[in-house]
């Protein structure tokens, strides 16, 4: 057993029986490693999926320490059946895949890593932050993270993608943000690199950063400056780690990463794999499960007076019953016709469709954040019914509010709530 972080081997006491008793065989013990550590937030949170997993496994014994090179030892005198790992260090991963056993990852730190991987879809990270930006009428786009860790990159190139088929342009910087820096890692360094970078990029700018520790670094940065978040740049991290969104000025928005669902579904792979059986895949992908919007972000970059004007008329009044095209024209004093071109022209959507998405906004919020029903959820939402709402939900999310709210609990969104 683990003691005050330290590997300890427990003796098996012979216990004597009765004669003519029988003896009830204990199922066979699953001895399950989990090598992520408890100082990351989306560690902790694939800990508990994995656990979740195991309620039905009561031969599974968990043992868990830091993915180290001090680990290791003690590891191999334990024997595990299987381990769960967040692989960052080559030789840590390495050494794992010399000892023949399952092993799934949690991460694509190691770009190299072919072995069994369990992690979030990288590339709808990027073009989820993609859209949340392009939803607040931004033109000026920038990336920072790792250059050659596996999930930076892949974010990266979602962002990218989504933003060029819009018609725009990113600019990126690099810094090697590992999971847990190297202590003798140069601060000075990067300080300046990113100080001239922003200081360099058109603004208003919305920066994508591969995840919320980067982003608090260029919140610090921007500060030093005297460049004012949101609204000269804008920032989105990722992890939705409340401690780092907490710390950074002002609060961080984050992509929330599904850390429970990924612990859930990588001891289920891991599971399979031990006890013979071939998956259909040993590389499973698990969606994003939301934007966090907090103030970093909560902005909108647009020049156009009677555009702006109409977007805060909108994000304010949506949620009544009723909100219509023309009312919002009329607040805007411009002609209806007028209001669609300058919307298609800077947005690239309609009135109408820019007021259904703050709506399903809303609707994701209340289904994710409360366990109110739907009839209640609808009319919170400025929908005339839970049918209607169902309707335009998946139009623009391609699932039920049902599945959406199922799927995001799965994934570790908040517990539910009731409010009255």
């Amino acid at each position: 057993m683990r003691h005050c972080g330290m590997w300890v081997r427990v003796r098996k006491v012979a216990i004597p029986t009765s004669p003519g008793k029988a003896i009830c065989e204990e199922p066979r013990r699953r001895r399950i490693a989990l090598l992520l550590g408890q100082d990351l937030a989306y560690c902790r949170g694939v800990m508990l999926g994995a656990q979740n997993f195991a309620l039905e496994k009561a031969e599974w014994v968990f043992r868990d320490a830091p993915p180290e090179d001090g680990t290791l030892e003690p590891l191999r005198e334990w024997k595990p059946h299987g381990i769960i790992a967040h692989l960052f260090s080559e030789e840590v991963a390495r050494a794992l895949a010399r000892l023949r056993i399952p092993v799934i990852n949690v991460t694509s730190t190691l770009a190299w890593w072919t072995g069994p991987l369990v992690e979030v879809d990288h590339l709808k990270v990027g073009q989820l932050a993609a859209e949340h930006f392009l939803a607040r009428g931004f033109r000026s786009f920038g990336y920072f993270g790792s250059a050659w860790t596996g999930f930076s990159r892949q974010r990266e190139q979602g962002f990218r993608e989504r933003v060029q088929q819009e018609g725009f342009q990113v600019s990126s910087c690099y810094a090697d943000y590992l999971p847990r820096a190297p202590l003798s890692a140069s601060w000075r360094g990067v300080d300046r690199t990113i100080a001239r970078w922003l200081e360099g990029l058109p603004k208003p700018v919305a920066v994508f950063a591969s995840n919320d520790i980067p982003a608090r670094d260029l919140a610090d940065t921007c500060r030093q400056l005297a460049l004012r978040i949101p609204e000269q740049v804008a920032l989105l991290g990722v992890d939705n780690d409340e401690l780092e969104c907490r710390l950074t000025y002002p609060p961080l928005s984050s992509v929330e990463n599904p850390a429970q669902r990924i612990g859930y579904e990588a001891a289920r792979l891991l599971d399979a794999l031990m006890n013979g059986r071939k998956p259909a895949s040993v590389h499973i992908s698990v969606p994003p499960a939301r934007v966090v919007t907090r103030q970093s972000s909560d902005t909108l970059a647009i020049e156009d007076d009677d555009v702006s004007r109409t977007l805060t008329y909108i994000r304010a009044h949506a949620h009544a019953d009723g909100l219509s095209v023309q009312t919002v024209a009329d607040v805007a004093a411009v002609s209806r016709r007028m209001l669609e071109r300058k919307f298609r022209s800077l947005l690239g959507r309609t009135v109408l469709q820019e007021i259904r998405r703050v709506k399903i906004e809303r609707v994701q919020q209340l289904l994710l954040e409360t366990a109110l029903p739907m009839p209640e959820i609808a009319r919170r939402s400025g929908f005339s019914s839970p049918q209607r709402m169902a309707v335009v939900f998946a139009q623009i999310t391609g699932e039920a509010p049902t599945d959406y709210r199922t799927r995001s609990r799965l994934a570790g969104g908040a517990p539910a709530k009731t409010q009255r």
